[in-house]
């Protein structure tokens, strides 16, 4: 089953990964058993011990006849030089990056797919600090939602000047995906852009049904807004959300707190200090309505957390790249996947709750004696929110 319109797919195997070392691991590994295609979009790539580690795989499957193509966002990427990037070139990496519309319109996404068979999507960027400082979370996939995201890779890839990328049959009966070029619609040396097996769920092993919703500019700019306000406003025992930036809009606190009005646990962590000190200023600003409505606060504070994902009823989990703010909801392309299974949430929910060990819970009473120059400085990030 597939529902193309939704990302909605029924044949999945999920595992999930919360620590930069087994991500990393991850990462390495499905990247190295290529042997046809690699397929990277990542908002930030370093060049550091991480990312040099990375390219290295990444230039030798090239050299062994792997076709790998990467495509960066040029703000989150922006540090990357020209050495690094004509490093993969040579090797014959076909790499591009995503300039969009000046600060806004970035590619938040963090996808990988390898021989349409294996995707990895989730929080952690590539670099020593978001692998070995942060704490986040990822997933690795295997089954039909591979394919979804290989689509989501190919839509990119055009608007970046790769192609369109068109199905074609090869001899060995999986599907690859040819590229026609954008401007005269001749084939292009991209006519291997992608390659997708026939039947991918034959191997992964699992019977997961995984929604991925992807969102950006156009009809579906708020769509992965609507899939988290939709599961909200349909639970009924518990929502519990990590995110790293908390600025919602007027739509999603309403819906959070017709939620916690229904009786429904609703809670939410959020890092005592933030990699941006504006978009902490605007999550405290928040803080304070959120509790009067029965939303329960936790900040943690062992490491910066930089995981984003809900749990609804112990049966719905997600796991993405969008954020709870103005950026993510309603003008960066972000991808966020949905699973349908209890073992999944119930893996997330032990999560969470050790996570909680590590914070503090917000508490209204306390909130009243913080400083005037704190509450002016939540005040100044709500009014910078909208560009948070």
């Amino acid at each position: 089953m597939q529902n193309t319109s939704s990302g909605l797919t029924a044949n999945n195997n999920i595992k999930l990964l919360f620590d930069g070392d087994s991500a990393l691991t991850a990462i390495k590994e499905a990247l190295n058993s290529a042997k046809h295609s690699i397929n990277i979009e990542y908002f930030l790539f370093s060049d550091d011990k991480t990312g040099t580690g990375i390219k290295d795989i990444l230039t030798e499957r090239a050299r062994n006849g792997v076709k790998v193509r990467v495509l960066l966002d040029a703000v989150g990427s922006w540090r990357l030089g020209r050495k690094f990037m004509n490093s993969l070139r040579d090797s014959g990496v076909d790499v591009r990056k995503f300039f969009g519309t000046g600060i806004t319109h970035r590619d938040h996404r963090k996808i990988i797919t390898v021989d349409g068979r294996t995707g990895l999507l989730g929080g952690f960027n590539i670099g020593d600090t978001y692998l070995q400082q942060w704490r986040d979370t990822h997933i690795v996939i295997a089954g039909e939602a591979v394919n979804v995201l290989e689509g989501m890779f190919a839509e990119m890839w055009q608007k970046s000047g790769g192609g369109v990328c068109i199905p074609e049959s090869s001899e060995d009966g999986d599907t690859h995906i040819k590229s026609a070029g954008v401007m005269d619609g001749i084939f292009s040396e991209m006519r291997q852009a992608l390659y997708i097996p026939e039947n991918p769920k034959d191997d992964c092993g699992g019977n997961i049904p995984v929604k991925i919703i992807a969102s950006g500019t156009g009809k579906d700019f708020r769509a992965v807004a609507d899939e988290y306000i939709r599961v909200i406003s349909c639970a009924k025992c518990r929502v519990w959300i990590t995110t790293p930036y908390l600025v919602p809009d007027k739509k999603f606190l309403d819906t959070l707190y017709d939620a916690s009005r229904r009786g429904v646990d609703v809670r939410i962590i959020i890092p005592l200090n933030s990699n941006h000190i504006f978009a902490s200023w605007a999550s405290q600003y928040y803080v304070d309505g959120m509790l009067e409505h029965g939303v329960r606060i936790f900040t943690y504070s062992d490491k910066f957390i930089h995981a984003k994902t809900l749990i609804a009823d112990s049966n719905i989990a997600s796991v993405g790249t969008a954020n709870l703010d103005a950026l993510s909801f309603e003008t960066n392309y972000e991808v966020q996947a949905f699973m349908y299974s209890e073992k999944i949430a119930g893996e997330l929910e032990q999560v969470f709750m050790r996570d909680i060990q590590q914070c503090t819970e917000e508490n209204i009473q306390d909130r009243k004696h913080r400083p005037f120059t704190r509450k002016l400085q939540e005040r100044a990030g709500r009014l910078l929110s909208r560009f948070l």
